[in-house]
């Protein structure tokens, strides 16, 4: 069993030093649950908030690589020797793009992954000086095998499907995701979890910001699509526990992947059939 906390916190609105401060407290509360966490993961965007009227201000307020925000997470996740996936941050690539980026660090405090959202929403400009993700590894880990999605990424079903054709046992999610759209959240995540015969955590923020306020929700769906664990709509901890072999019999009881008719769907996921 894989034992997840999912930080479901209120985001002071571009103010990173109160996030920080606030997101080491909520870290000392969730290594006091039982069972004690294996991997912690907090929502999109966590240290500063998301707005419009910052993805214009993207050259004051990006990061680099080895920036304050990420480097919070590799100091939490050494001090708890515990998994992190580090909710998203604006960061300034190797390359000199700015992309929204979650990374995955391990116990140690070393980041041994990434993935930048692949799907901006460009009816905020969140595309307006970001630059689109272009990865989609899957990671395999002492926590299984790992696919990452960021907020709008889950109205995308090809992108769950291709960590599903890639084998992944998990698809975590960090998110921003607002009212009055609750429905939709729990809705699209149940269907990934589903159509991909697969776990989903998703870990989503609460709170009031500029644009509006936020649903919460935080939600751990197994490969039935049942819900392990959800969190309401103020901010708390999430915890609940997966058991990958489950993955595995749902698999073996209804052969959606042996069954899938890739040739006739006129996209590009032509995996082989597993």
């Amino acid at each position: 069993m894989t034992n997840f906390a999912l930080l479901q916190t209120n985001i002071a609105f571009n103010d990173p030093e109160a996030n920080y401060a606030h997101v080491r407290e909520l870290f000392a509360k969730a290594m006091q649950k039982t069972p004690r966490p294996d991997v912690v993961v907090l929502p999109e965007d966590w240290a500063t908030g998301f707005s419009d009227v910052m993805f214009h201000q993207m050259e004051e307020l990006c990061e680099p690589l080895n920036g304050p925000s990420v480097t919070v997470c590799r100091e939490l996740a050494k001090q708890y020797h515990v998994w992190v996936v580090a909710g998203s941050i604006s960061t300034r690539h190797e390359d000199g793009k700015m992309r929204n980026t979650t990374f995955l660090i391990d116990r140690d405090g070393e980041i041994v992954g990434d993935y930048s959202k692949m799907h901006l929403y460009s009816d905020m400009d969140e595309d307006a000086q970001l630059v689109h993700g272009s990865k989609s590894d899957v990671f395999d880990t002492e926590l299984g095998r790992l696919g990452f999605m960021i907020c709008y990424d889950i109205r995308f079903c090809e992108l769950s499907r291709t960590y599903a054709l890639k084998k992944a046992d998990v698809l975590v999610v960090t998110s921003n995701f607002p009212n009055p759209r609750v429905n939709h959240w729990r809705t699209l995540l149940m269907a990934r979890a589903i159509e991909n015969q697969m776990f989903v955590v998703a870990c989503n923020r609460v709170g009031p910001s500029p644009m509006g306020t936020y649903c919460g929700h935080s939600i751990m769906i197994d490969p039935w699509g049942d819900i392990i664990a959800e969190g309401g709509d103020e901010e708390e901890i999430v915890t609940g526990s997966l058991d990958y072999p489950k993955t595995r019999e749902v698999r073996d009881l209804i052969h959606m992947f042996r069954d899938r008719q890739p040739e006739l769907y006129g996209d590009t996921i032509l995996a082989p059939k597993q």
